[in-house]
C-alpha cells in the first residue's frame, strides 16, 4: 500500500467547510480557526460551542442538511455526520470540485487525513498511522506530549529572530553550527534567563562560525 504525502496546509483565508455539528465537528471547526481559515458549518443541529462561534461571527452557519453544492468555492471539507450516504455524497462532490476533502473514520473516502498533533507555538509535529489506527495516534501523541516541554515554542521564536538578525548583517552559519548550538544548554538559558538571554547566547555563538 503506498503511503500518505505528509504536508502542512497554509489555509490562511481559504474557504473551507465542515459538514455535521457534533463534537466531532466541532474539534474540526475548532482546528481550522486555528489555522486561521474562513469556516462554514452546514448542518441541521450543532454544539453549543458552534453555535457560539457562529453567533460571534467567526463561522457561517447553515443551519440545515448538506445539500450537492455546499462545497462550491471551498479548497477543503469535512464530513463527520452520522448519514454515511450523506458523507458519500459529500466525498463524491469534493472529487467533481477538485476539492481536499476527509469523511471522519472513512479513510476510502479521504483525500487526506487529520494526524495527531502536538503543538508548542510554531513547532508542530504531526503523527499518523496513515488511518490505521487513530487511538494509536493519540497514544503516541500523549508520550510526545510529555517528552517535548513547552519552551520549544519560545525556542522556535528566539531561532528565527536569530536568523533573520544573522540575514541583517549579511552572514550565514553552516547547518551543522545550527545542530551544535541546538543542544540542553541553550533550552536551559532559555528557562532560567528567557528569550533575550538565549537570543544573545544563540547570536554570539553562531557569529563565531558564521561566514560572510
Amino acid at each position: 500500500m503506498a503511503g500518505y504525502y505528509p504536508v502542512f496546509l497554509d489555509l490562511k483565508g481559504r474557504s473551507c467547510v465542515v459538514i455535521g455539528g457534533g463534537e466531532v465537528a466541532e474539534r474540526k471547526v475548532a482546528a481550522l480557526l486555528e489555522c486561521g481559515a474562513r469556516v462554514r458549518v452546514v448542518a441541521p443541529q450543532v454544539t453549543e460551542g458552534v453555535q457560539r462561534w457562529a453567533g460571534q461571527g467567526k463561522i457561517e452557519l447553515l443551519a440545515r442538511a448538506y445539500r450537492p453544492g455546499d462545497l462550491r468555492g471551498a479548497y477543503l471539507a469535512i464530513a463527520g455526520t452520522d448519514d454515511r450516504s450523506a458523507n458519500a455524497q459529500v466525498y463524491q462532490e469534493a472529487q467533481e470540485l477538485g476539492v481536499l476533502v476527509n469523511v471522519v473514520d472513512d479513510p476510502p473516502r479521504c483525500s487526506f487525513i487529520a494526524p495527531a498533533v502536538v503543538r508548542r507555538g510554531e513547532v508542530q509535529i504531526a503523527i499518523s498511522t496513515s488511518g490505521a489506527s487513530p487511538a494509536l495516534a493519540r497514544h503516541l501523541r500523549e508520550l510526545l506530549e510529555a517528552a517535548v516541554p513547552p519552551e520549544y515554542g519560545a525556542l522556535a521564536e528566539v531561532l528565527r529572530r536569530v536568523r533573520g538578525r544573522l540575514r541583517e548583517a549579511g552572514t550565514t552559519a553552516s547547518p551543522e553550527a545550527w545542530q551544535a548550538a541546538l543542544d540542553g544548554e541553550l533550552l536551559a538559558l532559555l528557562r532560567r534567563g528567557g528569550e533575550a538571554a538565549a537570543e544573545a547566547w544563540l547570536l554570539e555563538r553562531l557569529r563565531v562560525t558564521a561566514a560572510p
